[in-house]
């Protein structure tokens, strides 16, 4: 490799990392312009911390995948679709889930998104920025609608001072569809 060449005389150590689906992921390489003969201990070692990145880039990838399959924009009619937000919203999820919701609701070509908080089991004070995706989306033609509010999740918001003036809450999907003109019978 030009890298090695470049690099010079020394000692090179280098384990292949293969995911668990057996696609090649990479090497991971020692290099020292210093020559060392390398026993079974440094080889096993090697081989160890390949096995070790192995694990957490098949984590790291599950993650991300539960991060797209935990924030679903579900649509329900043209121009219109709900997104059931479920478990715990940190910094990192409430960044990904706005950033989605913006690609997607854009390419969906809403008019109304309907955000159903019911399912949130725990909250940083993070989640409130996703109350600025309202702002955002209505710059875009979308008009944001909240359900599902929950009483410890109110109160949370009105301590921490949050102005909810600019966004509309409902006490549940029925009332926010009837608001956009979709009436529901039994």
């Amino acid at each position: 490799m030009d890298v090695t060449k470049a690099f010079g005389g020394g000692s090179l150590i280098g384990a292949p990392i293969f995911l668990k689906n057996g696609k090649k992921f990479g090497t991971l390489c020692g290099m020292d312009n210093i020559p060392y003969d390398f026993n079974d201990k440094d080889i096993k070692l090697f081989k160890s911390l390949a096995t070790l990145l192995t694990y957490v880039i098949d984590l790291d990838n599950s993650y991300q995948q539960i991060l797209k399959l935990s924030a679903p924009i579900v649509p329900l009619l043209k121009g219109i679709a709900i997104l059931p937000l479920i478990g715990a919203i940190d910094e990192e999820r409430g960044n990904y889930i706005s950033t989605m919701i913006i690609k997607e609701a854009h390419k969906l070509q809403l008019n109304h998104l309907i955000i159903d908080l019911s399912g949130i089991t725990d909250v940083e004070k993070e989640f409130f920025y996703l109350l600025n995706l309202v702002d955002v989306l209505k710059l875009l033609g979308i008009k944001a609608l909240f359900t599902g509010m929950r009483p410890d999740l109110a109160r949370k918001a009105i301590k921490d001072n949050h102005r909810l003036d600019h966004v509309s809450f409902f006490g549940n999907l029925q009332q926010a569809l009837s608001h956009v003109g979709i009436k529901l019978t039994v």
